[in-house]
């Protein structure tokens, strides 16, 4: 299995970075219905699948971080 991060799209292209931060593009088309720009993946035996938990869990450490950089609670 490979995690990926839908680092932004381009159109009708996606840029996603892989956990050793290498970079890929490929259609929007190819990915699971739904994906959009920070969305976590999973590629197994080439079947794409979008990780909810992994992307909350990181969406919810992005605004400690932000919240710890601007003083907020």
């Amino acid at each position: 299995m490979t995690r990926y991060i839908i680092d932004r799209i381009e159109g009708s292209l996606a840029v996603l970075e892989r956990e050793d931060d290498e970079f890929i593009t490929m259609p929007i088309d190819d990915l699971p219905a739904g994906s959009k720009q920070h969305d976590c993946l999973e590629c197994r035996q080439g079947r794409w699948s979008i990780d909810s938990r992994r992307t909350e869990e990181r969406k919810a450490q992005l605004r400690d971080r932000l919240d710890s950089l601007f003083g907020r609670s």
